[in-house]
């Protein structure tokens, strides 16, 4: 995504979680948060991310997948994000499985592999007096991509200064909107580098008691891909195949109620393809939707047609 933004906002970002993470705030008067504020919401959202992170053998995340134990403690933010993995399984339909790592690494090698029966997908919480432990099948590893940038987001809004703020978790977007303010978010074309598909503005609107919280997330075949000997792969896998998911939508993207749900709503809709991918976003919570086809189609729910300029 192409943030587009007025000059009076004040901007911070920082590399996270493999990618960037940049926020931006307006205080009570219209006048810039200060960059210390900034820092101190970038500083604890690191914290976080540290957790979760694949990209670090040390995080608590790449601990358990590390870890032979049947059974494995785990701190409260990883308890907090595996609680909405199980959410997110079900609001996708079981398209977004956090239990796909290997399937993941076996695609950026390009490698096939069987999908295993679902009991060897097996996990489980039990709650602790300080988070949580998890139990699972033997070779269960966790990857978090599809379900925790957008978490982040959503918790770093909530420590936001000012009147309106936004945090772009690296293309999954929280937005708090209040008064008469708005924010131009523009959908990368994947077909041409610099170029936009389509820009969404939004604001509180009409009928706003107070300020609006929005998230948008965009998912797609063409940012992450792959072929290593001459096999085509990239990084969303669908869980019914353990493969690339064979899809007719090369991008997706959702406006919804929290960046949570718009990203794992997109990367549903992907997956799923045109047949299905309206229907499994058609939900409460869910504002527009809008896809690019593999036959360079521009396909959006009527909801979003207010959203789009």
């Amino acid at each position: 995504m192409t943030l587009l933004v007025d000059a009076v906002s004040l901007a911070a970002s920082r590399p996270m979680m493999g990618g960037e993470v940049t926020i931006h705030a307006l205080d009570d008067a219209g006048v810039p948060a200060t960059a210390s504020q900034l820092d101190g919401v970038l500083d604890r959202l690191e914290v976080w991310a540290s957790r979760l992170t694949r990209y670090d053998d040390a995080s608590e995340l790449m601990r358990l997948n590390a870890s032979a134990a049947a059974e494995v403690a785990i701190g409260p933010t990883l308890t907090a994000v595996l609680d909405w993995a199980r959410i997110a399984e079900s609001i996708s339909d079981g398209l977004v499985n956090v239990a796909m790592l290997d399937a993941r690494l076996a695609a950026e090698t390009g490698t096939l592999i069987a999908p295993p029966p679902n009991a060897s997908r097996r996990w489980s919480l039990r709650r602790t007096a300080r988070g949580a432990s998890v139990a699972r099948q033997p070779g269960v590893r966790f990857d978090l991509d599809g379900v925790a940038k957008g978490w982040l987001a959503d918790r770093a809004l909530a420590l936001m200064p000012g009147r309106s703020a936004l945090v772009d978790g690296d293309g999954d977007v929280a937005v708090r909107i209040a008064g008469l303010d708005e924010w131009v978010i523009g959908i990368a074309d994947p077909r041409t580098p610099g170029q936009l598909l389509a820009s969404i503005r939004l604001d509180a609107g009409p009928r706003a008691a107070g300020p609006r919280m929005r998230g948008i997330a965009t998912s797609g075949t063409s940012v992450h891909h792959w072929a290593p000997a001459g096999v085509a792969t990239h990084h969303l896998i669908d869980p019914r195949t353990s493969q690339s998911a064979d899809t007719d939508i090369v991008q997706a993207t959702v406006v919804a109620g929290s960046a949570r749900e718009a990203e794992v709503l997109a990367k549903t809709a992907v997956i799923a393809g045109t047949s299905g991918a309206f229907g499994l976003t058609d939900r409460p919570g869910v504002i527009g939707v809008v896809v690019l086809t593999t036959r360079g189609e521009l396909r959006a729910t009527p909801e979003m047609l207010r959203w789009l300029v």
